[in-house]
């Protein structure tokens, strides 16, 4: 009997001191309440067939080369791959100079008939900060392209996200919430 008591004793340490199971990550809301960034639809993205071809005339190739692996984490539906001769290039990167804008990055949708959405980078901004920084400005716009929102980084809904609005020390890589966002837009 002491010995069933002493195993009893045991067994009810070893489960004191395991971890608590892993909660799996929860899909984050919007922070906009109006206009194309309210919503995560998979009409307001690069997508096209399960897929965004891309193609580059940008000086920043560490940068959307980043995004692009980092956006083709195991379990992605969305592929990611160079436009070819056979495929329709879905989304281009490309650069342009804005002092005056004080976006570093920005996504834009040109809905229509093999019609081709860019990801511009303004050099004005980009050129200011350090590498990580244009790596998440640069992941930051993808994940529009692949049809996320905002997330927010404060308040009651602050979740960790590289869809923050900031060009600041946010991940330059999509978080699980980013991820569970994606899996509830992607399947």
């Amino acid at each position: 009997m002491s010995n069933l008591v002493a195993g009893l004793a045991a067994l009810a340490t070893v489960l004191l001191l395991a971890p608590a199971p892993a909660r799996a990550a929860v899909a984050a809301p919007c922070i906009a309440t109006s206009g194309s960034d309210a919503t995560e639809t998979r009409e307001d993205s690069s997508v096209d067939e399960g897929e965004i071809r891309w193609t580059a005339s940008t000086k920043y190739k560490a940068e959307y080369q980043h995004a692009n692996r980092a956006w083709s984490y195991s379990g992605a539906k969305i592929k990611i791959a160079p436009d070819s001769a056979t495929t329709v290039n879905d989304l281009n990167y490309e650069d342009f100079s804005d002092a005056r804008n004080a976006a570093a990055g920005v996504w834009s949708r040109h809905p229509g008939i093999a019609a081709t959405d860019l990801i511009r980078f303004n050099k004005a901004r980009m050129d200011t900060f350090d590498a990580a920084t244009r790596r998440m400005v640069a992941a930051h716009e993808l994940g529009h392209a692949l049809g996320l929102c905002h997330k927010s980084g404060s308040g009651k809904n602050a979740v960790e996200s590289v869809m923050w609005p900031e060009a600041a020390r946010y991940p330059d890589v999509p978080t699980d919430v980013d991820k569970a966002n994606h899996r509830r837009l992607w399947g």
